[in-house]
């Protein structure tokens, strides 16, 4: 919020510098984010009136004015199109400096001296966006009634410091500039002045045959409104102008200028209805079947029934708390204006703002919440406004629907508590002094407990906490002594399962492998990519940033391939990559909230093949203490058909190997060749064997037997090693594959596989009559299972 410090003196005598002023009201709670000065280096630039203009004899651009400056003349040569006899300027005297640190001296147009310069808007330094185009591509004209050789840094304010004050949404009282000013005066313990209201005595009740009032929504608890009788739509006076420029609104006309100054001044949004455009002699406030409005910056909104509306008993004139329609909007011709000073709920206001996408500083602030108390003022003040600026006459009468009048919040603080609470000691007078001093009614019920009565503005204070953090903040939280904290310390650790996620990603790294973290949206493009049908229990996302997001990942396969996919286009040779993250699918129990499993992801591509990974991911489980997977032929579309696996343990799944189809490597646009393998990280850790220990040094020799076996070519030799494993009791220590053969001597269809068997015993010396009888009963299991026989 921005507030004008010159505007703020106007209620609070603040004699000390900007800086020290903003540092103090941060301290006390009401953060500043910025001092800026409005035009820091303008110097010497001062008011004159155009007396006489006359053509320069030696240029058809330029033009002679002789310029009153109230104690002197002088002549300006310009080539201001704009200016006229009569007008009274801005006008740069030697010496002067610009905004943008320009200097200004006596110079020579075509053989005439200019003493000086006119100044536009820019040249002073004042907000270009709060002006007209064409006022600010021309010299400023200021009002007629302007006194002579004012300096411009008073009259215009340019030596105002705006003040960006960053308040947080429970502190709707400080959305004006009497609530900046409430807190600038409890935190520098300096008196504060009011406002001047409309108070004269109204002996009729005029309004009433011009207008009634009915609320038939709960959502607008009050709804005041007040007549006049317009006597010129014209420009507000320079000073509400200036006031309102510096607190970045934009200046329209004295009828709507006024509105938005008490809005500004009081926090108080206001609105003027043009009386005769209503067509109707009363407003109810309701919602409305009518589909819909156009609103005062001429565009056309769609409203339904759940948005609260003012008006004319048929058809919408405003969206309440929002903005006005374009229907009842002030005019040159408005003769009666129908002032609007209403409260509405909150969440009502935000709701309807949010569906029409449309934030204005009437919905900024109402969204936040405004005292219901403040409507009858608010519309006083802006009477009192309109009648001294001339710009209107009174049409006796207020009406004033307030259904349910709020009373009063009162809050009891038991003083000991309070210094318990907060740490340190003050005395009861102490405390009653600064809630005093933030505008809370004080009384002592006892020799330590406090009645407050909260202001009806203060719509954040429920509770003693409130009023400590209050009492707190003037106190000063820097004066607050320093404590130890107590309590026990405890010694942070990882879980078990945290350490087994490092134990898998340390591996990883350690084998020449990146970590990833993808996103955890995909699309049914990327899915339709993967060659495979989409899943039912796929969960959609309601509110999708696009749709590249709209579904979460079941997989972590496919951001697997984007990542290849861009490494590849970028000219990366190679690459290795990992990722161990959550997938998401939809639970099969109706209301309850979507299943997350943690999947390991492993893929890699250029320089390696199947086996390589097939090794790696051996080499992991192997260091988890799972022994002895299976590879079993089988698994997802999107891999090869003829070179994919599902790993097993124990006939449980893990899950899938293998190279990458075809038609995805296509879809994806990936290399020729690259691997994926898709682990359950649930299951791997279930299946792990964490607890591991170091066995002693083998105390007697090995024995060493090589089988050489034949069998069908089809059949895998992951199923002859697990035979031999099953059929090897507790003695056999390694089984390795060194030999494949299928050239001369094998028939057709058949192949050799030779294994290097390692026996032992730890507590003696193994002999034949151990050992063959172990390799007689792996021959037969073999010749059972799959007609296999020892090849001599």
């Amino acid at each position: 919020m921005l507030v004008s410090l010159n505007w703020l003196k106007e209620f609070v005598d603040i004699k000390m510098s900007p800086y020290d002023f903003g540092e103090a009201l941060t301290m006390s709670g009401t953060k500043v984010e910025t001092l800026t000065v409005v035009a820091e280096n303008v110097a010497n630039i001062f008011t004159g009136k155009i007396t006489k203009i006359e053509p320069h004899p030696n240029a058809d651009k330029l033009i002679v004015c002789t310029v009153d400056m109230g104690t002197d003349e002088r002549v300006i040569v310009t080539a201001a199109k704009n200016v006229f006899v009569g007008a009274i300027v801005p006008v740069a005297v030697d010496g002067a400096v610009l905004a943008n640190g320009t200097k200004i001296g006596t110079n020579d147009f075509r053989g005439l001296l200019s003493y000086g310069m006119f100044c536009s808007i820019e040249e002073l330094g004042m907000n270009t966006d709060l002006f007209s185009k064409e006022i600010m591509e021309g010299i400023l004209i200021l009002p007629e009634n302007t006194p002579l050789g004012m300096d411009a840094r008073e009259l215009l304010w340019l030596d105002d410091v705006i003040i960006d004050v960053e308040l947080t949404a429970n502190r709707s009282d400080c959305q004006s500039i009497i609530g900046i000013a409430r807190e600038a005066s409890a935190t520098l313990d300096l008196p504060m002045a009011g406002v001047t209201t409309y108070d004269t005595t109204e002996s009729t009740n005029q309004i009433a045959d011009y207008l009634s009032v009915r609320i038939e929504d709960p959502a607008c608890p009050r709804y005041v409104a007040k007549m006049l009788k317009v006597k010129k739509i014209e420009a507000s006076p320079l000073w509400m102008q200036i006031k309102l420029q510096n607190s970045g609104v934009r200046p329209i006309n004295n009828i709507v200028d006024v509105t938005n100054y008490v809005m500004l001044e009081l926090g108080q949004p206001l609105h003027a209805f043009d009386y005769d455009s209503l067509q109707s002699q009363e407003i109810v406030v309701k919602t409305t079947t009518n589909k819909k409005i156009v609103t005062l910056d001429d565009k056309e909104r769609d409203i339904d029934e759940t948005m609260l509306m003012i008006t004319n008993g048929k058809a919408p004139v405003a969206i309440a708390g929002v903005m006005g329609g374009e229907n009842s909007e002030i005019t040159e011709t408005t003769s009666l204006i129908v002032l609007e000073s209403a409260n509405f709920n909150k969440g009502s206001v935000r709701l309807t703002a949010k569906q029409l996408g449309l934030r204005t500083e009437a919905s900024s602030r109402f969204e936040k919440g405004v005292d219901p108390e403040l409507a009858g003022v608010a519309a006083l003040r802006a009477t009192q406004l309109l009648l001294e600026i001339r710009a209107c006459e009174v049409i006796e009468g207020l009406i004033d629907v307030y259904p349910k009048v709020a009373s009063l919040k009162k809050v009891s603080l038991d003083i000991n508590w309070f210094n318990t609470f907060v740490g340190i000691s003050l005395t009861i007078d102490e405390i009653a002094k600064m809630l005093t001093r933030l505008f809370f009614k004080v009384e002592k019920s006892s020799d330590h407990i406090l009645e407050v009565e909260v202001p009806s503005y203060r719509l954040d204070i429920d509770l003693k906490e409130d009023l400590a953090e209050e009492v707190v903040r003037i106190f000063g939280y820097d004066m607050i002594p320093g404590t130890i904290m107590g309590g026990e310390t405890m010694v942070g650790g990882k879980t078990p399962v945290q350490k087994f996620e490092d134990t898998l990603k340390n591996i990883l790294v350690g084998q020449g492998y990146y970590e990833t973290l993808t996103s955890s949206f995909t699309s049914e493009k990327r899915l339709h990519g993967l060659n495979s049908q989409l899943e039912d229990n796929l969960i959609p996302l309601i509110n999708p940033l696009g749709e590249e997001n709209s579904i979460m990942r079941h997989t972590l396969i496919g951001h697997q391939l984007e990542v290849i996919s861009l490494n590849y286009n970028r000219k990366n040779p190679f690459g290795r990559f990992f990722e161990l993250s959550n997938t998401y699918r939809k639970n099969s129990k109706p209301g309850e909230l979507p299943i997350e499993e943690q999947k390991l992801a492993i893929s890699s591509y250029g320089g390696e093949d199947y086996f390589e990974l097939k090794g790696v991911v051996e080499l992991l489980l192997g260091q988890s203490g799972i022994k002895y997977p299976d590879f079993i032929a089988g698994g997802s579309d999107f891999l090869h058909p003829g070179r994919k696996a599902e790993i097993f343990v124990e006939g449980i799944k893990l899950g899938e190997i293998g190279e990458i189809h075809p038609i995805v490597v296509k879809n994806y646009e990936l290399p020729k060749r690259c691997y994926v393998c898709q682990l359950n990280f649930a299951a791997l850790y279930d299946c792990a064997s964490l607890d591991n220990k170091f066995a002693d040094l083998p105390k007697f020799p090995a024995s060493n037997r090589d089988l050489a076996i034949l069998l069908k070519a089809d059949i895998p030799a992951a199923a002859i090693e697990t035979i031999i494993r099953k059929n090897s009791g507790d003695i056999l220590e390694s089984v390795d594959l060194f030999d494949v053969y299928t050239g001369a001597q094998i028939p057709d269809g058949y192949k050799s596989l030779a294994y290097a068997l390692n026996f032992r015993h730890h507590e003696r010396t193994l002999n034949d009559n151990d050992i063959n009888p172990v390799i007689d009963q792996i021959l037969s299991e073999l010749k059972r299972s799959f007609d296999a026989q020892l090849r001599e």
